[in-house]
Parts: C-alpha cells; sequence; structure tokens
C-alpha cells in the first residue's frame, strides 16, 4: 500500500446515498464533515460505473475547494493504477461498489480516461461556469464575442487610469465643477474611500441615469435629505440665532433645571446659558451639547420627577426642545 494514500473511508448511512449516482441527493452540512469526501465518492462511482468523464460536472464556491476536489479525484486514480489488488478491494468496497476482478481492470484504467477527456473532468466554480457559458453565447447573452473577464488587481488598475483620464478631461475642458467634487471626495474619504465610492456608482449607472441632467442632481439630493435651498451651514445658523430660535423656550427648561436645584439640573442650566452666550455660528457647532439636556443616548426624553415638580410643563417645554434641535441637526448631518 502506497504511504502517501490512505484507504478510502466507508461511507455510512446518509453519506452512502448522497454518493449513489442512482439518486438525486441534496447535501446539507457544517464545515469538516466531510462534504468533499462525499463528493469525491460520487464522482469516482459514476466513473465506474461507466459515465463518461466529460459528463461529469462539479460546481464549487471558491477556487481552493475545486482545486482541492481536483487533488483528491486525480490523486485517488493514479494510486488505483499501480495499488494492489487487496488495497484496491478495499476502496471498492468502502465506496459500495463491486470489487471483481473486472471491477479492478475497469478501476486501473480511469485514470487514462480522464486524461484522454478533452478538457478533464470539469471541476470548477460556479463563476468560471457561468463565464464559460457567457463566451459559448455571447450573442444571446448581450455581450461581446471574446470578451475576458478582468481581475481584482487589473480592475483596480482601469478604475484609476479612468479617474485620471476623468479629472485630465475635467481640466481641460475647464470643468471645475467635477473637480472640485472629487477633490470633496476625497477630502472626506480618503483616497481609496473615493474610489470605491466612485466604483459603487460606477456600477449603478442606471440609477443615475434616471436622476437627469447633472444640473438635477442637487436638487434632487436637496428634497431627498430635506435640506433647505442655498447653504445649510447659513439657514442652521440663522435659526439658532436670538431671532431664530425659541431662546424663551431655553430659559424655560433652564428654569426649570435651577429650580429643581440637583447637581444634574444644575449642570443643564449651566449647558444652556453657555450655548445663549455663543455666537450663532458657535451655537449651530454646540447643537450636540444642547441636545442631551432633553435626551438621553437612546432619544428618550431626559426627565425626573424632580424637573416635573419644580415646572409640571417640564415635560412638555422638553419634547419640543428635543424637536427643535432634532431638525437643526436633521438639516446639519444631511447637509454633511
Amino acid at each position: 500500500m502506497s504511504k502517501r494514500f490512505r484507504p478510502l473511508p466507508e461511507l455510512e448511512d446518509a453519506q452512502q446515498r448522497a454518493a449513489d449516482p442512482d439518486v438525486h441527493a441534496s447535501l446539507s452540512a457544517s464545515a469538516g464533515t466531510g462534504k468533499t469526501q462525499v463528493l469525491t465518492a460520487r464522482v469516482l462511482r459514476l466513473l465506474l460505473r461507466g459515465a463518461r468523464p466529460e459528463s461529469i460536472l462539479c460546481l464549487t464556491f471558491t477556487k481552493a475547494a475545486a482545486a482541492e476536489m481536483a487533488n483528491r479525484i486525480g490523486a485517488r486514480l493514479v494510486s488505483w493504477v499501480r495499488l494492489k489488488d487487496k488495497d484496491l478491494k478495499k476502496d471498492l468496497f468502502a465506496l459500495g461498489e463491486a470489487n471483481d476482478p473486472l471491477a479492478l481492470e475497469r478501476a486501473r484504467t480511469l485514470f487514462a480516461r480522464v486524461l484522454d477527456c478533452p478538457g478533464g473532468l470539469k471541476i470548477q466554480t460556479i463563476h468560471s461556469f457561468a463565464q464559460s457559458l457567457l463566451a459559448a453565447f455571447p450573442a444571446e447573452a448581450g455581450i461581446v464575442p471574446g470578451f475576458q473577464p478582468i481581475e481584482g488587481r487589473a480592475e483596480q488598475e482601469l478604475v484609476r487610469r479612468t479617474l485620471a483620464t476623468l479629472v485630465a478631461d475635467a481640466e481641460a475642458q475647464g470643468d471645475a465643477a467635477l473637480i472640485r467634487d472629487v477633490q470633496t471626495l476625497s477630502r472626506r474619504l480618503g483616497e481609496m474611500g473615493a474610489i470605491e465610492y466612485l466604483q459603487t456608482c460606477a456600477r449603478r449607472a442606471d440609477a443615475f441615469a434616471e436622476l437627469g441632467p447633472r444640473e438635477w442632481l442637487e436638487p434632487a439630493i436637496r428634497d431627498l435629505m430635506d435640506l433647505p435651498e442655498g447653504s445649510a451651514e447659513d439657514y442652521i445658523a440663522a435659526n439658532c440665532g436670538d431671532d431664530g430660535f425659541d431662546c424663551d423656550l431655553l430659559q424655560a427648561v433652564a428654569a426649570a433645571n435651577r429650580k429643581w436645584g440637583a447637581q444634574t439640573g444644575l449642570g443643564h442650566a449651566e449647558v444652556i446659558e453657555d450655548w445663549l452666550a455663543l455666537t450663532p455660528i458657535e451655537r449651530a457647532a454646540a447643537l450636540p451639547q444642547l441636545r442631551k439636556v432633553v435626551l438621553t443616548d437612546k432619544d428618550t426624553i431626559r426627565l425626573s420627577a424632580g424637573q416635573v415638580k419644580a415646572d409640571p410643563e417640564y415635560e412638555t417645554h422638553a419634547g419640543r426642545l428635543a424637536n427643535l434641535v432634532g431638525e437643526l441637526l436633521a438639516i446639519q448631518n444631511g447637509a454633511r
């Protein structure tokens, strides 16, 4: 017996049924339970029963799995050529096949049959199989004959060249808006993040086409995000000023917290006083701190018995303030 190959393990119960070429089988099992062993056994049994190698198709999800299965089948067939009769009989018995002299002779010829088969056994990934179908019927699939799939590294190189050409053409045509957009993407997402974002957009060309011409994009996005016309920053700053913000509501919330007298309440009153002392632009930046006065991290109203005792209308005031701050923050986040 060769030291390289161990005898095939005997298939039992569900494994035996799943490897039987005479039945249609659906196999479901977790990793490491012997799925590849069962599938290998099924292929070997098909070959032993006279199936033509070119008529067998094995599909896997990964290249590694396809290579593993091909290696197992090939190595087993090679070993059968010179294996002693008693050891070959054990393998055939483990598979559930006949092990008479005729079966032994047939098993020893299988390796040569597979070698003579045009293209060998078809053990490949689902992707490569689909690719072969597309290559065989390009017209029916609506693609250019002779196409080739692009690999990951080549794809990234093509993406970079396309982006470089895009920017170069924009500079040549004086398209400052496009250059500004690419620069904004790079600053906000980083180089790789910007490239990945543009790749995602490129894959949804149909969605971009539905948005219409470039000049329609910004209005459509503003409408989608409920953003005001013009500068969102200016809008928020204007609504954080004394004329745009309900400062009387703020004073009522601060007064109730001071009257409550607890350390937490005094802290809330101090946050409000500090916020009111800021300029409108500074107030806009400090909206998240103001939000914490009336809302918890779970977006529920921050409320205690002491606050309600200090002002029976406190819950109403806190809810109104939460809505007011929330609307401004939604615009701020949407603009960002």
